[in-house]
């Protein structure tokens, strides 16, 4: 049991999404014992310089209110700071995502390129436009028209127009199984 509870705490702070959470709970912990030790010391000094009168009750209860109220605040920017960090570090997760995406597109271009120079045939269909593989590359990556049509050096355009063709042409080979095929064929013939 032990080990394994060991291990799965390695592995979830050995990702460091989780460290800034512990810290602050840690603190939390922390922070609420002293209070509490506070409190209990301030009543045993209570007890022992009075014995004959009761204490007041309404001090340690304002003085237990600020403490908690400054926690509280304590906490809130904690939790504001962590906040910003996990969002800034995701904003940069995502863009490096999206520029290995552009490095990984345009290594398959330049793959193809060298391949075609060689003379090595290529496994694509036959009415596939080499000309618009970068295009497609880059809109099964998940970009825009917009950042295509800027990476390639096109107006959106025309990087619309591609990608609508490319539907156009995956839609009727899709029709090709239906009922539809032979008037494809009389245009073939």
């Amino acid at each position: 049991m032990l080990p394994t509870m060991v291990s799965w705490l390695d592995k979830v702070f050995s990702d460091g999404k989780l460290v800034p959470l512990a810290l602050a709970i840690i603190a939390v912990v922390l922070l609420m014992s002293s209070v509490r030790r506070r409190l209990r010391q301030h009543e045993r000094e209570v007890d022992r310089s009075s014995p004959q009168r009761e204490p007041p009750r309404v001090t340690p209860k304002v003085h237990l209110r600020r403490d908690l109220e400054s926690l509280i605040g304590e906490l809130q920017e904690l939790s504001r700071k962590i906040s910003a960090q996990i969002d800034t570090r995701f904003a940069k997760l995502e863009a490096s995502i999206r520029d290995a995406d552009r490095r990984i597109a345009v290594l398959n271009r330049l793959t193809r390129q060298r391949a075609e120079e060689r003379g090595e045939a290529d496994a694509e269909p036959e009415d596939h436009d080499a000309r618009h593989t970068v295009v497609y590359e880059l809109a099964d990556a998940g970009f825009s028209a917009v950042e295509i049509a800027r990476d390639v050096g096109k107006t959106p355009g025309e990087v619309e127009l591609i990608l609508n063709l490319r539907r156009q042409t995956d839609a009727q080979s899709t029709a090709g199984d239906s009922p539809s095929a032979p008037s494809q064929e009389m245009h073939g013939e």
